[in-house]
């Protein structure tokens, strides 16, 4: 309807056509105008053709999107002087067909930039920023989009109530039940007094129980703190190199005990934003768990250099294992809490299931990024990027 209203102004008819050069404005009988559109489209600039009746002029036009149109007018010879010539024709119908083109221009930005708005705020929210939004611009217009913007807000901040209030439950919890295992542990050395030597494999059996509640309780405290914490209270400028060395060499020396071995093939001078404590309990983490999974006699190789994606500069930390590595299906999950392979990486080996999804929290908190695949001739390779300061 506003495209017949248009050519009724202008005195053309006028069609618009998408890059497959097909008609979007449901108009029969264009004549010329679906072969001039796709010449002009593939061209990348106008087009026309005079016949003994009609004029017909093409431009192509890029929407907000990125996605190629063409605006085509047809108009008969007789809107113009007799005397012009066919030249004078042509320029007259482009100049109607650029009029067109630039309202279609506007139009189209008008209806699709609240559309690519609100597809940025939803990539955001499935990215875990629980706070996204869309534009407040978008929710104060009094039509569709409007409504489809406050709705999802709304959704938003019930996504976010629900998580932060999952998060602190799981902090409430570990505190509470801190309580009644510091009493067991008390508990267990009286009943190591008093117990016979019958009893000792029994009691040492429960110590091991206990120790490993313990350091689940405490990575759970550790993760419930990630999701809440502000990074910029404790960031400062940290040497990569130097803290990976130093990781290194603590994971080599624990390893040992283990006749297993932590070796760095390769590192470079690199210096990030963020908390120290952070960064480092997060490499520790995927580390260990290389150490956890390895053979023995076999050694974990790190290495860490830069890599330039557009404009950002990253250091990429890679750390490999030569143990089962992980079925394809489950890669993607291995950062999530509690997440179980099974099999060769299951719970016999002492993991808890929450290493990797603490050193993944921590890394998004800085803008980095972990990801795993499983490495050519076995074993895990795990992939650490972080934004650099150089």
């Amino acid at each position: 309807q506003y495209l017949v209203r248009l050519s009724t102004s202008l005195g053309a008819r006028l069609a618009f056509f998408d890059e497959r050069g097909v008609e979007l404005s449901g108009r029969p009988g264009m004549g010329p105008g679906e072969r001039l559109a796709r010449r002009a489209l593939r061209a990348g600039s106008p087009d026309s053709l005079i016949a003994p009746r009609v004029i017909a002029v093409a431009t192509p036009v890029t929407g907000p999107s990125g996605r190629r149109y063409a605006v085509v007018g047809v108009a008969p010879r007789r809107l113009a002087r007799t005397d012009a010539g066919p030249w004078d024709l042509g320029i007259r119908v482009l100049a109607i067909v650029l009029t067109a083109g630039l309202v279609c221009y506007g139009l189209a930005r008008y209806l699709t930039a609240p559309l690519i708005k609100l597809r940025s705020a939803t990539r955001k929210l499935a990215q875990g920023e629980l706070d996204s939004r869309v534009d407040t611009s978008v929710g104060r217009r009094a039509d569709e989009y409007g409504d489809l913007a406050q709705d999802f807000d709304l959704m938003a901040d019930r996504i976010q109530q629900l998580v932060v209030s999952q998060h602190r439950l799981l902090g409430d919890i570990s505190h509470e039940l801190r309580s009644p295992l510091s009493r067991l542990n008390v508990a267990l050395e009286l009943a190591r007094k008093n117990a016979g030597q019958d009893a000792a494999g029994y009691l040492s059996r429960i110590e091991i129980e206990a120790e490993r509640m313990n350091q689940l309780i405490g990575q759970l405290l550790a993760l419930s703190r990630l999701e809440s914490q502000n990074l910029k209270e404790s960031s400062s400028t940290v040497n990569l190199d130097e803290m990976l060395q130093s990781i290194v060499a603590d994971a080599d020396f624990e390893a040992a005990g283990q006749k297993r071995s932590v070796r760095i093939l390769s590192v470079e001078r690199c210096q990030v934003s963020g908390s120290p404590e952070l960064l480092r309990s997060a490499v520790e983490n995927v580390v260990r768990n290389a150490i956890r999974y390895a053979p023995e006699e076999s050694t974990v190789e790190v290495s860490q250099g830069h890599e330039r994606r557009g404009a950002i500069a990253e250091a990429v930390i890679a750390i490999r294992d030569h143990g089962p590595g992980v079925p394809e299906a489950s890669l993607e999950h291995i950062f999530e809490p509690f997440y179980r392979v099974g099999d060769a990486r299951d719970r016999q080996s002492g993991g808890t299931g929450l290493g990797l999804a603490i050193a993944g929290r921590a890394l998004r908190l800085h803008g980095g990024s972990i990801t795993a695949r499983n490495a050519a001739g076995g074993g895990l390779l795990v992939e650490i990027r972080l934004p650099t300061k150089d």
